[in-house]
Protein backbone atom coordinates (compact mmCIF):
# COMPACT_ATOMS: atom_id res chain seq x y z
CA UNK A 1 0.00 0.00 0.00
CA UNK A 2 1.48 3.51 -0.76
CA UNK A 3 1.22 5.90 2.19
CA UNK A 4 2.71 8.50 0.23
CA UNK A 5 0.00 10.45 -2.17
CA UNK A 6 0.30 13.34 -4.47
CA UNK A 7 -2.32 15.46 -6.09
CA UNK A 8 -2.51 13.27 -9.14
CA UNK A 9 -3.39 10.28 -7.56
CA UNK A 10 -6.96 8.42 -8.62
CA UNK A 11 -8.62 5.11 -8.02
CA UNK A 12 -6.58 2.61 -9.66
CA UNK A 13 -3.25 4.23 -10.07
CA UNK A 14 -0.76 1.44 -11.41
CA UNK A 15 -3.27 -0.10 -13.01
CA UNK A 16 -2.80 -1.13 -16.56
CA UNK A 17 -6.02 -3.14 -17.74
CA UNK A 18 -7.91 -0.67 -17.98
CA UNK A 19 -10.59 -2.31 -15.05
CA UNK A 20 -13.41 0.70 -13.39
CA UNK A 21 -12.55 -1.01 -9.85
CA UNK A 22 -10.47 -3.31 -7.76
CA UNK A 23 -13.30 -6.19 -8.88
CA UNK A 24 -12.12 -6.10 -12.67
CA UNK A 25 -8.55 -5.38 -12.20
CA UNK A 26 -5.59 -7.94 -11.61
CA UNK A 27 -2.97 -6.13 -12.26
CA UNK A 28 -0.30 -6.76 -9.51
CA UNK A 29 0.78 -3.59 -7.00
CA UNK A 30 -2.62 -1.43 -8.78
CA UNK A 31 -4.01 0.98 -6.03
CA UNK A 32 -7.46 0.91 -5.55
CA UNK A 33 -7.78 2.76 -2.16
CA UNK A 34 -9.62 5.43 -2.19
CA UNK A 35 -8.27 9.05 -2.35
CA UNK A 36 -10.70 9.79 1.23
CA UNK A 37 -8.77 6.82 3.08
CA UNK A 38 -5.33 8.36 2.42
CA UNK A 39 -6.67 11.70 3.43
CA UNK A 40 -8.46 10.66 6.47
CA UNK A 41 -5.35 8.66 7.13
CA UNK A 42 -3.07 11.84 7.13
CA UNK A 43 -5.57 13.66 9.11
CA UNK A 44 -5.10 10.86 11.66
CA UNK A 45 -1.78 11.72 12.06
CA UNK A 46 -1.95 15.42 12.02
CA UNK A 47 -4.47 14.75 15.01
CA UNK A 48 -2.40 12.25 16.90
CA UNK A 49 1.05 15.02 16.54
CA UNK A 50 -1.43 17.46 17.90
CA UNK A 51 -2.30 15.53 20.77
CA UNK A 52 1.04 14.55 21.57
CA UNK A 53 2.33 17.88 21.52
CA UNK A 54 -1.27 19.17 23.43
CA UNK A 55 0.02 16.19 26.30
CA UNK A 56 3.49 17.74 26.58
CA UNK A 57 2.61 20.83 26.45
CA UNK A 58 0.26 20.30 29.21
CA UNK A 59 2.78 18.55 31.23
CA UNK A 60 5.31 21.52 30.65
CA UNK A 61 2.45 23.44 32.60
CA UNK A 62 1.45 21.21 34.96
CA UNK A 63 5.16 21.40 36.11
CA UNK A 64 5.09 25.05 35.94
CA UNK A 65 2.37 25.48 38.19
CA UNK A 66 3.66 23.06 40.62
CA UNK A 67 7.22 25.38 40.60
CA UNK A 68 5.09 28.54 41.11
CA UNK A 69 2.92 27.04 43.67
CA UNK A 70 5.99 26.78 45.45
CA UNK A 71 7.26 29.28 44.67
CA UNK A 72 4.04 30.89 46.06
CA UNK A 73 4.16 29.03 49.34
CA UNK A 74 7.96 29.87 50.02
CA UNK A 75 7.25 33.34 50.12
CA UNK A 76 4.20 32.86 52.07
CA UNK A 77 6.25 31.18 54.81
CA UNK A 78 8.73 34.09 54.52
CA UNK A 79 6.23 36.69 54.91
CA UNK A 80 4.69 34.96 57.83
CA UNK A 81 8.54 34.53 59.13
CA UNK A 82 8.84 38.38 58.62
CA UNK A 83 5.32 39.41 60.44
CA UNK A 84 6.68 37.14 63.32
CA UNK A 85 9.41 38.37 63.44
CA UNK A 86 8.74 42.27 63.52
CA UNK A 87 6.17 41.48 66.04
CA UNK A 88 9.18 39.83 68.34
CA UNK A 89 10.97 43.24 67.63
CA UNK A 90 8.20 45.16 68.24
CA UNK A 91 7.79 43.29 71.50
CA UNK A 92 11.21 44.08 72.40
CA UNK A 93 11.64 47.13 71.89
CA UNK A 94 8.48 48.05 73.97
CA UNK A 95 10.39 45.99 76.73
CA UNK A 96 13.56 47.64 76.12
CA UNK A 97 12.40 50.72 76.57
CA UNK A 98 10.66 49.89 79.53
CA UNK A 99 13.28 48.69 80.86
CA UNK A 100 15.55 52.05 79.51
CA UNK A 101 12.43 53.94 81.92
CA UNK A 102 13.02 51.65 84.96
CA UNK A 103 16.61 52.51 84.80
CA UNK A 104 16.55 55.89 84.10
CA UNK A 105 14.03 55.76 87.28
CA UNK A 106 16.17 54.19 89.71
CA UNK A 107 19.74 56.09 88.35
CA UNK A 108 17.59 59.33 89.41
CA UNK A 109 16.63 57.39 93.00
CA UNK A 110 20.35 56.27 93.34
CA UNK A 111 21.63 59.79 92.31
CA UNK A 112 19.34 61.18 95.14
CA UNK A 113 20.46 58.74 97.67
CA UNK A 114 24.35 59.68 96.94
CA UNK A 115 23.69 63.25 96.99
CA UNK A 116 21.52 62.79 100.16
CA UNK A 117 24.43 60.90 101.49
CA UNK A 118 27.29 63.07 100.56
CA UNK A 119 25.05 65.93 102.24
CA UNK A 120 25.14 63.90 105.16
CA UNK A 121 28.98 63.06 105.34
CA UNK A 122 29.49 66.60 105.00
CA UNK A 123 27.10 67.62 107.53
CA UNK A 124 28.81 65.81 110.05
CA UNK A 125 32.53 66.45 109.55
Amino acid sequence: MNEIITEDYYEGAGCTCYASSANECGCEGADWTPKEVYDLRGEVMALKALAESTANLAKSLKAERDEARDAIVGWENKWKCAIDMAARAELEREDAKDLAQQMSESNQVLQAEVRDYRKKERATS
